[in-house]
């Protein structure tokens, strides 16, 4: 099937195909007459890689994911193994977030009349957050 094709049936813009080939996410197809021809089972590797993007792995993460597998190994214990790192890294980003909510919910009280009185209370804020931090 063409770019075209393969864009239609997988949802996926002939667009990030070709970006997706460039990066080697996807190996580049056979060539007919310097036109892209794509197997049957060009969908449901996009579909791979989609979900993939959608758990929020990188390019490079997704790259890995899909390459090189030997015979009889599974697609499974990838995906477990990938999902494991994920999960920390997820849990990582979390953590930050909350903290980062929890510092705009401080601010939104902010009643300082200057931006003097508010750099100094920031500075107290920094020291009494870095001391509580070491513990």
């Amino acid at each position: 099937m063409t770019i075209g094709q393969l864009a239609k049936k997988s949802g996926v813009p002939a667009s990030t195909i070709r970006y997706w080939e460039r990066t080697g996410v996807i190996p580049p197809p056979a060539r007919h007459s310097g036109q892209r021809r794509y197997g049957g089972d060009a969908i449901a590797r996009l579909a791979v890689i989609r979900l993939a993007q959608n758990c929020g792995f990188r390019l490079d993460e997704m790259r890995r994911l899909v390459e090189g597998f030997s015979d009889g190994e599974a697609p499974a214990s990838r995906w477990r193994e990938f999902a494991r790192r994920k999960r920390i890294e997820l849990d990582d980003e979390l953590a930050r977030l909350q903290r980062m909510r929890r510092m705009v919910d401080l601010v939104a009280g902010c009643k300082c009349e200057d931006w003097n009185e508010c750099g100094q209370r920031a500075i107290e804020g920094a020291a009494k957050f870095d001391k509580w931090r070491r513990r």
